[in-house]
C-alpha cells in the first residue's frame, strides 16, 4: 500500500482565510441570494403585480397582429418625441404556433423606446423607457421608466418593484461602480469555494503515514448527509455537506456572475483557451446609418432575410423571431432569433447586425457551435438566469436555500468558536491572576 506524509502546513492560514472571507461576505451573499431567489420568478411576479399593462386577453390562435408600421405609428402617437429602440417580434408566429393558455390571458408586446434630439442637439427623454402594447389592437397599455421609482410620482411602487430588485441584485443600485464592487465580491466568493473544499479534506494533527486512498474514501464519506449530536456538530456537518454538494452549481453561478460584472477578469482567464466571437463588439459607427436609417418594417424584413440565408448556409433551424434593436449611435440594427443553436427561447442569442441604411451584414453571433468559450458562457448565464425551464428554476431555488443555510451555519460555527476562545482566554487570565496572588 502506498503511503505519504501529510503535514498540517498552512492549514491554519487557510482556516483564517476561510473564516474572515466568510464573515466579510455574509451581507453580500444574503443580498445576492435573497434577491436572486425572487428573480427566479421575475417574469411571473412582474406580470402578476402589473397585470393591467403586461397582460392582455388571449386572442384567437390564428389572429393576425398589426403590421410593424402600424404598431410603430401607434407607439409614436402616444410617445411623439421618441424612437423605438427595441421592437418585440415574439408575437409574430406561424399560424397555430401560439399555444392556448388556461388563464385566458397572454403577455402583451414589450417595446423599449428612447428619446430624440432636437435641432439644437438637446436630448428629450420620453416619459417611459419600457412600454406594453396589445399587438392585435395597437392599444398602448402603459409603461414605466424601467428600474426607477419616484415617491412623488403617479406610478405605484409595484410598477417598478421587480426592475428595482433586478438592479439591486445586479449593481446594488449603484450603476457601473456597483457592478464592479459586486464583481470583486463575487471573485472573493469564488475564492472561498476551493478554500472550503481544501479544508474539508481529512487532516492530521501530526505527521503521520496515511494512504491517499484512505483519505479519499474518508473525504467522500463527507458527501453523505449526517446529523451530529450537539448543536455545534449539526452546524459543522451541515456546513461541510452543503459546501461540498453544492460546489459545482455554486461555481457555475459565480463564474456567470463574473461574466456579467467583471468581464476583464473572466475573459482574461478563458480567452487564451479559444477565441470568442467579437465581430459584433468592434462594429464601427455608420454616419449614413445614423442619419438615414431604413424603416423598422424594412429592417425586420432585412434581418429576417439575412438570418434565413445564414440558417440555410450553416444548416441550423430557425424557430422564432425575438426582436429588432436599433442603435442610433452606431447606425446599426440587431435582429435576434431563437434557433436550434440556442439553449432555450428565453436565452435566445442567434443574432445578426447590419447597417441601418444599406442593410449590409456586419456581424453574426451564435450561442453554440462556434466558440467553446461562448458556448460555456451562454450556458452558464442561462443556468444563472433560470432560463432552461422548470428544472433550472428548481436548481436556483435549491442554491438559494443552500447559500442561506451555509451562511447561517457558518456564522453559528464562528460564534461558537469565538465564545470558546473568549472563555478560554478568561480562564487563562484568571489562572495567571491566581498564581500571581
Amino acid at each position: 500500500m502506498s503511503t505519504r506524509i501529510v503535514p498540517a502546513v498552512n492549514r491554519h492560514t487557510f482556516l483564517l482565510l476561510h473564516r474572515w472571507l466568510g464573515l466579510l461576505l455574509i451581507l453580500p451573499v444574503l443580498l445576492l441570494t435573497l434577491t436572486g431567489g425572487v428573480l427566479v420568478y421575475k417574469q411571473e411576479l412582474d406580470q402578476w403585480l402589473n397585470a393591467d399593462i403586461m397582460l392582455i386577453e388571449q386572442h384567437d390562435l390564428y389572429a393576425e397582429p398589426l403590421s410593424v408600421s402600424q404598431l410603430e405609428a401607434r407607439v409614436q402617437q402616444v410617445y411623439p418625441q421618441s424612437r423605438i429602440s427595441w421592437f418585440d417580434l415574439e408575437f409574430y408566429t406561424l399560424p397555430g404556433y401560439q399555444q392556448g393558455r388556461e388563464s385566458g390571458v397572454q403577455p402583451a408586446a414589450v417595446f423599449w423606446i428612447a428619446g430624440t434630439r432636437d435641432g439644437f442637439g438637446n436630448y428629450h427623454a420620453p416619459v417611459h423607457s419600457q412600454i406594453f402594447v396589445n399587438p392585435y389592437t395597437g392599444e398602448v397599455l402603459g409603461g414605466r421608466k424601467w428600474g426607477e421609482y419616484h415617491p412623488t410620482g403617479s406610478e405605484p411602487l409595484t410598477r417598478n418593484l421587480l426592475p428595482i430588485i433586478y438592479k439591486l441584485h445586479y449593481s446594488i443600485l449603484a450603476g457601473k461602480e456597483g457592478r464592479l464592487v459586486l464583481g470583486w465580491l463575487t471573485l472573493l466568493w469564488l475564492l472561498l469555494v476551493p478554500v472550503g473544499v481544501y479544508l474539508s479534506w481529512p487532516h492530521h494533527t501530526k505527521k503521520t503515514r496515511v494512504s491517499f486512498r484512505h483519505d479519499l474514501l474518508h473525504w467522500l464519506s463527507f458527501w453523505r448527509y449526517r446529523s451530529g449530536k450537539s448543536r455545534f456538530q449539526k452546524d459543522f456537518f451541515n456546513h461541510r455537506w452543503l459546501g461540498l454538494v453544492f460546489t459545482p452549481l455554486m461555481v457555475i453561478f459565480l463564474l456567470s456572475g463574473l461574466s456579467f460584472n467583471l468581464k476583464p477578469v473572466y475573459y482574461g482567464v478563458f480567452d487564451p483557451f479559444e477565441q470568442r466571437q467579437l465581430a459584433h463588439k468592434i462594429i464601427k459607427t455608420s454616419p449614413m446609418g445614423q442619419a438615414q436609417p431604413m424603416s423598422l418594417e424594412q429592417a425586420v424584413a432585412t434581418g429576417q432575410q439575412l438570418t434565413e440565408a445564414w440558417a440555410k448556409e450553416a444548416g441550423f433551424e430557425l424557430l422564432q423571431s425575438i426582436g429588432l434593436s436599433h442603435s442610433a449611435f452606431k447606425g446599426t440594427y440587431l435582429y435576434r432569433s431563437y434557433s436550434s443553436l440556442d439553449y432555450s427561447q428565453d436565452s435566445a442569442k442567434t443574432s445578426v447586425w447590419f447597417d441601418a441604411q444599406s442593410g449590409a451584414l456586419l456581424a453574426r453571433y451564435q450561442a453554440t457551435g462556434e466558440s467553446a468559450v461562448d458556448t460555456m458562457t451562454v450556458g452558464f448565464e442561462a443556468v444563472h438566469k433560470s432560463e432552461l425551464g422548470w428544472w433550472s428554476k428548481l436548481l436556483s431555488l435549491l442554491l438559494v436555500v443552500a447559500s442561506i443555510w451555509l451562511t447561517v451555519s457558518g456564522l453559528r460555527i464562528w460564534w461558537f468558536k469565538y465564545r470558546a476562545r473568549r472563555r478560554s482566554a478568561a480562564k487563562k487570565k484568571q489562572a495567571a491572576k491566581s498564581v500571581k496572588n
